[in-house]
Parts: structure tokens; sequence; C-alpha cells
């Protein structure tokens, strides 16, 4: 199971960190491996082309099946808010595919808690 942990601060979500592997099918066609991995590579890749930001991430590229994303603090209001924002469409998303796939992936957020969420 992929288990998503979103820490969050008084400003917005401060880290996303995710752990495990979904397990849904053989390898090369989970397909709930490769949305959770579409969803927050994407999003990674776009802070990065859009916004200009270099994430800050930490992940096990030799195993896989862990990956940490810390939002950087940012000084511009703007900058920051548009952070934010690619962050909780991530969340989002990951809630939608957890709301299908309880079973291999859950969603744990103080925002989210007691709604679509595994």
């Amino acid at each position: 199971m992929v288990k998503v942990e979103v820490i969050r601060s008084q400003t917005g979500i401060a880290e996303i960190a995710m752990t495990g592997h979904a397990n849904a099918g053989k390898y090369g066609e989970d397909i709930v491996c490769s949305a959770v991995s579409a969803i927050i590579l994407g999003n990674l890749n776009a802070v990065h082309l859009l916004l200009g930001l270099k994430p800050d991430v930490e992940m096990n590229t030799e195993e896989g099946g862990f990956l940490k994303w810390r939002l950087s603090s940012l000084h511009d209001p703007a900058l920051e808010e548009k952070q934010q924002l690619l962050a909780e469409s991530t969340v989002v998303a990951l809630l939608a595919i957890s709301q299908n796939y309880g079973t291999y992936i859950s969603v744990q957020d103080s925002k989210w808690q007691g709604g679509a969420h595994s």
C-alpha cells in the first residue's frame, strides 16, 4: 500500500511524504503506482518549470517506495500561493485515486480527515 502523509503548517502544506508500493498489479502494469507517480512527478516538474523553483525532494532511487517533498519557504507571496496550489492539487488528485483504489493507497491529511480518503 502507498501511504501518503500531508504535514501542514499555519500557512499551508509544509510536506508531502509517500511510502510503500501499491502492489495493485504486476511490475509495469500497476495502474495505481503509475497514477501516483505521474501525479507527484508531474507536479514537482511543474514547480520547477513553471515557478522556477528547485523542489526539495528526498527519495529512495534504489528501491523506490519513498518520496518526501518539503515545500520551500518563500518570501514572494504570489510565488508561495502558486506553490501551495500545486501542492494542494497533488493532494486532491491523490485523494481521488484513494476513493477508487483505497485498498492500494491511503492519504492522511488533517484538512481532509473524514473526507474523501481511505
